[in-house]
Formats: C-alpha cells, structure tokens, sequence
C-alpha cells in the first residue's frame, strides 16, 4: 500500500511494517488522512529496501514480525546510523523490558496495543512538526 499524496516533495513520509494486515490498514488510513504519503510493508525485511529505495520522515514498526522483527530492524537502522523517528507498536506481555530493549535500539517511543488513536496522531504531529528540514 503507497498513497501518493498531493505534494511529493515536500510532505511527510511514513513507513509502516507490520505483519498485521488490519494493522496496515488502520495506520494506513489515519496516516493518510493526516496528509502523509504512507508506504506499508509486512516485515523488517521489506522495511529496510523499501528504506534504501527512497527517505522516510518516521518509521511505525511492529515489535514481533516474521523473518525481521521491529528491534531487528531497528539496530540495522541504528547500526547504519539512520536516524530516523520510530514508534514501535507491541501487544508483548511484558512492556517494560520490551520498553528498554527498543530505547537501547534508538526507539523514539512504544505504544501498547490496543493503541489509542487520537494518541498517534498527536505522537506523528508532534514529530512532523519537529523534523529537520530537507
């Protein structure tokens, strides 16, 4: 899924992974609706082409994925010296330790699920508002 959004050059790109069809939709049409241009994928994997294939203003992981998980991907783009934004999503037992894992791999924040959504779009506000500029 790639909306296309009115103004390539100078909107907000988003790069969701999340194993989670239902997932991708829901972020997908908040993001979209919120004026970025989203791109979707379903693993870590497919996250890190789709990363060199073109810039992302924030990245919205999954914490369990197949083949990449979210903190995978994560210390690949840490170890590249990406610094791109990340909010890592987790419906995993345990937060706190998934809590310091994600801020040692470069996390900007995790969200529990069931995530509230008025929350995300404050959260991708906020950073939109406060990226460097191009």
């Amino acid at each position: 899924m790639v909306d296309p959004g009115p103004n390539e050059g100078d909107a907000f790109r988003v790069l969701v992974a999340d194993d989670s069809g239902e997932t991708r939709e829901l972020l997908f049409e908040v993001l979209s609706s919120m004026e970025c241009i989203v791109t979707c994928v379903k693993d870590g994997l497919e996250a890190l082409v789709a990363l060199q294939a073109e810039p992302f203003d924030l990245l919205i992981t999954d914490y369990q994925m197949p083949r990449l998980d979210g903190l995978a991907l994560l210390r690949c783009l840490q170890a590249s010296t990406c610094c791109l934004p990340s909010i890592l999503i987790t419906g995993h037992h345990n937060p706190p330790a998934v809590i310091q894992e994600a801020r040692q791999a470069g996390v900007t924040l995790v969200m529990t699920k069931p995530f509230a959504i008025p929350a995300l779009r404050s959260l991708v506000e906020s950073i939109r508002t406060h990226r460097p500029a191009r």
